[in-house]
């Protein structure tokens, strides 16, 4: 007949397979189907507690089987606020209870909380408004390359069709004077710059006064030099260059990228040009370019800044305080960038700048040009953050104005070339299909767009996508902060190293990023206290096993840490982190956490039908990790039975004052041992010999002892008044 120490080992050292036998028995695979199958139409605690199938499955799988009579006492615990120390759940003294409650996701009311659902995730909202911003560069970027285009080839056209043909170079002009391609005709245009401007009745100047059209065909006539014929004059060219210097700046403006680097650029060679023809400050003032470009220096708005008030500045007597450069330091600055006297005048000889001014001056307009488009920016950006959370479905995206605008801008779409219909089309595509509607349109762009965003078929937002439940992040940190020791030097580098933990592990999308970084893989190694193979390639499979298949990696590795880890991660079997289920009662952590408890449960059952003292050893050992004081031991008869009995503490120490039997136990065991799986085997061998002997039998049953239930010094008197009504009196 085999001992309590034989059996036990047996068991211990080849756990995998006994987990994998009780796994295949037809019994516990009806229950485990049926619970799996089921488990997701709870919608609150009455749904949970009406179908004893699933009830009486979790509370076997954490060790309450015993209780499963008790459903008030039980509906307390699932509706306790978890948050609140206070609480039912949080005030009970045996453990099982608020395990058993952090299992599921009910709320006080007794519903299911539906969990988060977001529209787009802090990640990819963090992406889109760096790319808002990004966005004027690179707009301002791909205007300059056109500008240089239109620079190189204008002065190469000899007639209004060699214009008419280049479709880039007609495209250019058409847009700086706000005329879209697409709604006219080669021909109409050529009418517009073939026309003679002295003529009133000229196609040119009939357009002119038509509201709609704006005058913009009169603005693109004015910035050419054709004949009437389509010629060039000889000896002259398409533009003048200050039609062309203005058909430029007329593109930065009508494009929105008057605030671009290049623009800027743009806009201070110009203003250098235009400078050398400035005798006197109202030849500045009189010209818009020059008179906005010194605003703009100044820190002001160039379009809400008038010509009065850039001149007060511009012939301020510096050496009275009174006099409006003196204002500010800034509009000081910009006063002493030119050289006019008071009445406006140059001296003679004198310019309006010399080159250390126009350095100077030059200076400023970059330090403030785009100062109005970041406004802008951070005025939008600050509503996108303040209202994309309000978001639960794609139409409310869609009829926000500065939502959709930011969303659409942010990946290079202008809003007017795209229908809301179709960016709905997109916002509802699975962008990792590759026959999606977004996917199909073949553009970057709107592929970018779909996968911005967390919408469902129907149009829903979804869950967040996360590598760890709030839970399950938690835990590991507590597993983590449990191995630094009582040093202040352990203790500090602990913390920093639980802060980049608790940062980056929000921001990682995939099992190889988790891996490739090794602060991470470190905490987890540590947290975990993995022994052996901790390589990246063996982590991976670790993190996509599927922890309901008995054959996959992580359940046939015969490693609990494996397992414990596994459990506390979200990854599909692909390494990308999975999305939430909305409205779950158990999100896929808490089911597979259940799952495998109630498989070590019936294992430690079957033990103990043939020796108590075997269950008891496997009961302590799966518990050991959660001692923390004596009265976790005093509060669970099974684990206080082995500890009687390995420390040889009689059975009337319970006739004893209950902080008095806590130090019984502190004076002969060192709680830490229990963390060390050395010193726990040590223990627990000790436990079955002494079981053996105690018992004068291998298969000593014990039955009078309740595995994993509470002693009734272990709560408080309300709580065994509740136990013993519902004894008597039923639910």
């Amino acid at each position: 007949m085999l001992t309590t120490l034989a059996s036990y080992r047996i068991i211990n050292e080849d756990l995998t397979r006994s987990l994998s036998t009780a796994a295949a028995r037809p019994q516990v695979a009806r229950q485990t189907e049926y619970y799996l199958a089921n488990i997701d139409s709870v919608k609150s605690v009455d749904d949970f507690m009406a179908d004893d199938q699933l009830f009486n499955y979790a509370m076997k799988a954490y060790g309450l089987e015993d209780m499963s009579y008790a459903k008030a006492f039980m509906r307390k615990v699932l509706e306790s606020d978890l948050t609140d120390s206070n609480s039912f759940a949080n005030q009970l003294s045996d453990k099982r209870y608020l395990e058993f409650a952090k299992a599921f996701n009910f709320l006080p009311s007794g519903s299911v909380d539906v969990g988060q659902t977001t529209a787009q995730d802090s990640l990819s909202e963090d992406a889109m408004i760096g790319l808002y911003s990004q966005q004027r560069i690179e707009k301002g970027a791909a205007a300059a390359v056109e500008a240089e285009y239109f620079k190189s080839r204008i002065g190469s056209i000899t007639n209004v069709d060699e214009l008419l043909a280049d479709q880039r170079l007609l495209n250019y002009a058409l847009t700086a004077y706000e005329i879209n391609p697409a709604h006219v005709s080669v021909s109409a245009i050529r009418n517009v710059l073939t026309s003679d401007l002295s003529d009133p009745d000229s196609v040119a100047n009939r357009y002119a006064s038509d509201y709609e059209k704006g005058g913009v065909y009169l603005k693109l006539a004015e910035a050419f030099s054709f004949e009437t014929d389509g010629s060039v004059a000889p000896g002259g060219s398409a533009q003048t260059s200050e039609q062309l210097n203005q058909t430029l700046l007329a593109y930065y403006e009508s494009t929105g990228t008057d605030h671009s680097p290049a623009a800027a650029a743009f806009k201070t060679e110009y203003f250098s040009t235009l400078m050398a023809s400035v005798t006197n400050v109202d030849d500045l003032v009189n010209n818009v370019v020059l008179r906005e470009y010194v605003a703009t220096a100044a820190g002001l708005d160039p379009v809400f800044t008038s010509a009065e008030t850039v001149r007060g500045i511009l012939v301020s007597d510096l050496s009275d305080p009174d006099s409006a450069a003196n204002e500010s330091a800034a509009l000081k600055a910009v006063a002493e960038a030119f050289n006019f006297n008071t009445d406006g005048s140059l001296d003679p000889g004198v310019s309006a700048q010399d080159a250390d001014q126009k350095q100077a001056l030059t200076a400023l307009y970059l330090e403030h040009y785009d100062d109005k488009a970041i406004d802008r920016e951070e005025i939008r950006t600050k509503y996108y953050q303040s209202n994309i959370g309000n978001v639960n479905h794609v139409d409310d995206l869609l009829n926000d104005g500065w939502l959709y605008e930011y969303a659409l801008s942010s990946h290079g779409i202008d809003p007017a070339e795209v229908t809301k219909s179709k960016v709905r089309k997109i916002l509802l595509s699975d962008s990792s299909s590759a026959s999606s509607f977004a996917n199909l349109l073949g553009d970057s762009r709107f592929t970018a767009l779909a996968e911005a965003f967390n919408f469902d078929a129907d149009g829903y937002a979804m869950g967040l996508r996360q590598p760890q439940t709030d839970s399950a992040l938690g835990n590991t940190i507590s597993r983590y902060t449990a191995t630094l020791g009582e040093l202040k030097i352990d203790q500090d580098r602990g913390e920093g190293e639980t802060e980049y933990y608790r940062q980056t592990i929000a921001t990682i999308t995939s099992v190889d990023e988790l891996v490739r970084d090794r602060r991470l893989k470190a905490y987890l190694v540590k947290a975990y206290g993995i022994e052996g193979d901790t390589s990246n390639t063996t982590l991976r499979k670790v993190l996509t096993s599927d922890l309901f298949d008995q054959d996959s990696f992580v359940n046939q590795s015969g490693n609990e840490a494996y397992k414990e880890l596994a459990i506390d991660f979200n990854f599909g079997s692909d390494g990308k982190v999975l999305r939430s289920d909305v409205g779950a009662v158990q999100d896929r952590s808490e089911l597979a956490a259940t799952f495998q408890l109630y498989l070590r449960q019936t294992v430690e059952e079957d033990a103990g039908e043939e020796n108590q003292g075997v269950r008891l050893a496997l009961y302590f050992e799966r518990k050991a990790e959660g001692i923390d004081s004596p009265y976790d031991i005093l509060a669970d008869e099974a684990l206080l039975k082995v500890v009687q009995t390995t420390l040889s503490l009689p059975a009337t120490m319970s006739l004893l004052d209950l902080d008095r039997q806590a130090e019984l136990i502190e004076d002969r065991l060192d709680l830490k041992d229990l963390q060390d799986p050395r010193k726990l085997a040590a223990f627990l061998i000790d436990f079955a010999a002494k079981w053996d002997i105690e018992n004068q039998s291998g298969t000593a049953s014990a039955s009078g002892i309740a595995i994993g239930q509470p002693l009734a010094y272990g709560v408080n008197l309300d709580l065994l008044s509740s136990i013993q009504n519902l004894k008597l009196g039923g639910i």
